[in-house]
């Protein structure tokens, strides 16, 4: 991805991208930041401890990374479907039913990609035990820079995935996408006293 391209796409007066690709690309900022970390960690020798898992990290954030990037495009494909079905024609009650139709299923797939940008973000998240246990302490920052990147996306994209809740008619997927969303929320927030642990450890300001 073209990242200047991108943020010239995104300040465009354009409904896509939008709120939803900006979180994956903020997610894929984040994933970068850990493999960062790790890197420059293994490439230190005298880090002997947790490499295998270092490795580990390493390899789980490029991939994260990649598909982070992936759902950004995605996201703005999956607004644009739901333009195109606003767009639709509606002289008969044929149309009318179709463009319905269409509406509905433009919004559950514009609903289910930033579900997939949010568990991936989580996925991403999950890093963050083992590269503060082994990540070379004076890369903290870049670890909570990393974090809150991922944390922001992650919120972002349930926020997205929640608007998209309001406009669609199907209850067994509205109630499933809300449960899903309220666990994730909760999970999102559960590395925060880890972090901020390891921030006073380092003399920084913790999280609040």
């Amino acid at each position: 991805m073209d990242l200047s391209k991108f943020l010239d796409d995104l300040r465009a007066a354009t409904g896509a991208p939008g709120g939803g690709a900006a979180a994956a690309v903020t997610g894929a900022m984040g994933c970068a930041l850990f493999q960062m970390v790790s890197g420059i960690t293994l490439r230190l020798p005298r880090f002997t401890e947790g490499r295998d898992k270092l490795e580990e990290i390493r390899s789980a954030a490029e991939t994260l990374h990649v598909k982070l990037l992936a759902l950004a495009e995605e996201d703005a494909e999956a607004y644009k479907s739901v333009e195109s079905a606003f767009r639709l024609p509606k002289a008969t009650p044929e149309e009318k039913a179709e463009r319905s139709k269409a509406i509905q299923e433009a919004f559950v797939g514009a609903t289910k990609s930033p579900l997939r940008t949010l568990e991936t973000c989580l996925e991403a998240m999950a890093l963050l035990p083992g590269l503060l246990e082994y990540g070379n302490p004076n890369a903290i920052t870049d670890v909570a820079v990393g974090f809150l990147l991922l944390e922001a996306a992650a919120l972002g994209a349930a926020m997205n995935a929640e608007i998209n809740l309001t406009s669609i008619k199907d209850q067994q997927f509205k109630q499933a996408t809300a449960d899903i969303l309220r666990r994730a929320r909760q999970q999102v927030v559960s590395y925060r006293p880890q972090l901020s642990a390891a921030l006073e450890k380092a003399g920084l300001e913790p999280l609040r």
